[in-house]
């Protein structure tokens, strides 16, 4: 059964503001709701299948994701930290006091903020895994971001499939419940990892968040709307090398900035695209300069562009 959109009435504005309420409900609904589900992603034409816990309890979020196919993974997290278990290369990573939300979508604390830069428009109700969904689309009202469509579950108004549409109008990621089913409690036993670690022979990489008065980098063209979220250096044994890291969103689309230093010659202006994300490489000073995100080319470029060492740090 399907509505055309022309059937919810009112007028633009009103419509706008009756699909950032979905959203807020939709944010909701993925915090405090106790729900397990297969989530298929489809991602670079590739396919990839998980098991998803998710468990609100005591006021905190706990949720555990667990790959059903290779390459082999499982991430758990709660309000402390977020630990990545890749069983096949013995690594994991550990993230203390985690920046971000939802494993499933970046979910921004204020979405009438967002209405500067993203437009949002109720469409049709359409079923996703047996479940009446309302469709809701957003524009982006610059070509710095990624439009998106997010399929909300009328009962629980969790999001059932989810749409990263690319610059050529096509979806380039997709995310997408197979099924889904809303429970009273989840066992503390599902919450925790399966996955165990051996301290002698897995590499362990944590993420440390770092002062913001540390930062030696001047952030010079970065399009309105996006703000620092985190800023953290990442540890990777046995080297002990540090790779900053500088989190960007602007509430839904998010960017990283890597600052590796590192010696010898590297080619300046290095670009690459895989699939919805797009990354940007340049040489400075003595360090190299990575920024990625699902964002398009230009977006990327224009970060890069304007990273800068601090004038007293430059020639140290």
């Amino acid at each position: 059964m399907m509505f055309a959109a022309e059937a919810l009435g009112g007028t633009g504005e009103s419509r706008h503001g009756d699909a950032v309420r979905w959203l807020m409900d939709m944010r909701q609904a993925v915090t405090q709701l106790n729900y397990r589900g297969v989530v298929a992603y489809l991602k670079d034409k590739h396919v990839e299948s998980f098991q998803l816990v998710h468990a609100f309890t005591g006021g905190t979020e706990h949720e555990r994701l667990v790959s059903m196919n290779t390459p082999l993974r499982e991430v758990v997290r709660n309000a402390e930290k977020v630990s990545c278990y890749f069983p096949d290369t013995k690594t994991v990573f550990v993230e203390n006091k985690p920046p971000r939300r939802s494993v499933l979508l970046e979910l921004p604390e204020d979405l009438k903020q967002l209405s500067r830069h993203y437009d949002f428009k109720l469409e049709a109700q359409e079923y996703v895994a047996q479940r009446l969904s309302q469709v809701i689309s957003i524009e982006p009202r610059d070509d710095f971001r990624y439009a998106r469509r997010i399929w909300v579950d009328l009962e629980s108004k969790l999001p059932l499939k989810f749409e990263l549409i690319g610059e050529n109008g096509q979806a380039v990621e997709q995310m997408m419940f197979t099924s889904l089913s809303i429970e009273e409690i989840i066992p503390d036993s599902e919450l925790n990892a399966s996955t165990k670690v051996d301290a002698f022979t897995w590499q362990v990489n944590r993420r440390e968040a770092m002062p913001l008065r540390s930062l030696k980098w001047a952030l010079r063209s970065v399009p309105d709307g996006f703000q620092m979220i985190s800023y953290t250096r990442l540890i990777r044994t046995p080297t002990e090398h540090p790779v900053e890291h500088i989190l960007l969103s602007d509430g839904f689309s998010s960017v990283s900035i890597y600052i590796d230093e590192l010696g010898g010659d590297i080619v300046k202006g290095h670009q690459k695209k895989v699939g919805a994300i797009n990354a940007h490489s340049r040489k400075i000073d003595r360090y190299l300069v990575t920024v990625m995100g699902e964002v398009p080319a230009k977006t990327v470029q224009a970060i890069a562009g304007g990273v800068h060492l601090q004038v007293n740090d430059a020639h140290d």
